[in-house]
């Protein structure tokens, strides 16, 4: 009649927890799933960190609007001999005295020279040539 009630007897257990106990191969493997999970995260997290690394050092950012004067001018020949695509790039030195180089499409190459100066404005490159005989001050 107890069991139609909902009612069980109690079986008294002496010295063991009131917690359910899982099997211990099932603990070690919720255990090691994490360390796993964890572990996954990390080394995904140092892949992107060096991929981002690699993408810097290798595409350095280029300011948006500059002015100076050329320094060099070098045109670098990697691909593949199908579909060869020279990369062109001018070396500016800014009024302040730091270097950087710039890429630049094939007709700013061409008329580009060393000494002249240059100015970018929103993506709009104007080269400026050098006076001849500067008048003096």
């Amino acid at each position: 009649m107890a069991r139609r009630l909902g009612i069980e007897k109690s079986k008294i257990r002496f010295m063991t927890s009131s917690r359910p106990r899982k099997n211990s191969a099932l603990r070690f493997f919720e255990r090691k799933t994490t360390k796993i999970a964890v572990l996954g995260l990390l080394v995904f997290v140092v892949i992107a960190v060096l991929f981002i690394a690699w993408q810097k050092a290798t595409n350095p950012a280029q300011p948006a609007d500059y002015e100076g004067r050329i320094v060099d001018r070098w045109a670098d020949n990697s691909g593949a001999a199908e579909s060869y695509q020279p990369r062109l790039a001018l070396v500016i030195e800014s009024t302040d005295g730091r270097r950087f180089t710039v890429k630049v499409d094939p007709n700013v190459y061409e008329s580009a020279r060393v000494g002249m100066r240059i100015r970018s404005r929103s993506g709009q490159v104007v080269l400026i040539e050098p006076e001849k005989n500067p008048v003096a001050k």
